[in-house]
């Protein structure tokens, strides 16, 4: 009996979106030799990995003494179960045993890691990332990502990572200056489609506009001290790309939510960022906040929804939060048009893009399933916010 003839009187027919293609807007790239890969380092592709966990307590625990702790924390975080389970199933493995998982993935990576993915993101319909390139070091390129992921790839310029590799030299000002802007410049003419800022993490989002007069001071003090540049002279420098962005046409991705224990929390909420945004130097670049402004979901709905050229990516919180998914839609739904809504997982290896998307996907079609019964949408319409949400609106901003 078909599922349309077996529903109760009254009872519509789930939303069905597994065939929905999907862009995801937000991952990090890996290297080949994640084809093989730990029960615990799999586990922390889902979850605060061991050396996040570490950076956290290593001023309080000596690093030995962790390991009961990081056992427990993986054992009992309910969306690294899930994933185990469901990886579990999709590799035909009848054991919720996390070794027995983990082997038969890593035999299967290990045979074929570009075939692997492609099984992977077949099933979840994965046909296009954006990949940030993050800040490990040695840098990952597209080329040599692509040798293992067989789907399109974009590539998003992390101008944190110009800064960090321009401060150990010491350059003087209007030399850094010029080094800088060749760097966006040459991410430009290497066809990125975004420059992604991670301000969040080293001075905070409640940027402020400078005179370069009061940035190369700072910059000079900050030569003492290159850990960390100070404020003025990062909040003049993403100022900086973001001329440059408006001006080439290209977006801005900024990191707006928590993060790793790095973050500047206090001042990571995205509704700091309003001032910039709002402000007419500003108001016409084409911005991405990134992360879905994880915990604070509202503020970043509702400034999207008020910004015209102001987006939102729901990653992070759609991968580490698996178990609220839809919570945080519907929250953002509330206020935000769909379609300023994108999909992302922040994924960081094949099987962490896998399940973002399929549990996104369910979330989704759950959020969408209550509406239609709400009177707030028709199914079509439901199809259609589906579509755009999981790569329509990512083609449409970038032409893709």
């Amino acid at each position: 009996m078909s599922l349309a003839h077996s529903l109760y009187p009254g009872q519509q027919e789930m939303i069905d979106l597994s065939d929905i293609a999907v862009v995801d807007n937000h991952v990090h790239p890996w290297r080949p030799a994640t084809q093989h890969l730990t029960p615990d380092q799999l586990a922390g592709a889902v979850a605060f990995s061991d050396e996040v966990i570490i950076s956290v307590r290593q001023p309080f625990l000596p690093v030995d003494e962790l390991e009961p702790d990081l056992h427990l924390f993986r054992r009992t975080t309910l969306g690294v179960q899930y994933f185990l389970s469901e990886l579990g199933r999709f590799l035909g493995v009848h054991d919720d045993d996390w070794a027995t998982i983990t082997d038969a993935r890593n035999a299967a990576a290990t045979a074929d890691y570009r075939g692997w993915t492609g099984r992977l993101f077949d099933d979840a319909k994965i046909e296009t990332l954006l990949v940030d390139e993050g800040g490990a070091l040695p840098r990952i390129t597209l080329d040599e990502l692509g040798a293992i992921a067989p789907v399109e790839l974009r590539r998003v310029a992390r101008s944190d990572n110009f800064i960090r590799d321009l401060l150990p030299e010491r350059p003087p000002w209007t030399t850094f200056l010029a080094r800088y802007d060749n760097a966006l410049e040459d991410a430009v003419a290497d066809g990125a489609i975004a420059f992604k800022s991670v301000i969040a993490y080293r001075t905070g989002l409640d940027i402020q506009p400078v005179s370069e007069d009061v940035a190369r001071q700072n910059y000079e003090a900050t030569l003492l001290e290159t850990e960390s540049a100070q404020k003025p002279f990062r909040d003049f420098l993403l100022c900086r790309t973001m001329d440059l962005a408006r001006e080439r046409g290209l977006w801005l991705h900024i990191h707006a939510a928590v993060g790793d224990p790095d973050i500047v929390y206090h001042r990571a909420n995205p509704a700091q960022l309003y001032p910039l945004l709002h402000s007419e130097r500003f108001r016409r670049n084409k911005v991405v906040l990134v992360h879905g402004g994880w915990p604070w979901v509202g503020e970043a709905a509702a400034m999207v929804a008020i910004l015209p050229n102001v987006y939102l990516d729901l990653s992070e919180g759609a991968l580490f939060g698996m178990p609220n998914v839809g919570q945080r839609i519907r929250e953002v739904l509330e206020v935000c048009p769909y379609a300023k809504v994108l999909y992302g997982a922040d994924g960081s290896i094949p099987e962490a893009l896998w399940i973002g998307a399929r549990r996104f996907k369910s979330a989704l079609s759950g959020v969408l399933q209550d509406l239609v019964g709400q009177g707030f949408c028709s199914r079509p319409e439901a199809y259609s916010a589906a579509g755009a949400i999981l790569g329509g609106n990512a083609r449409r901003l970038y032409r893709l």
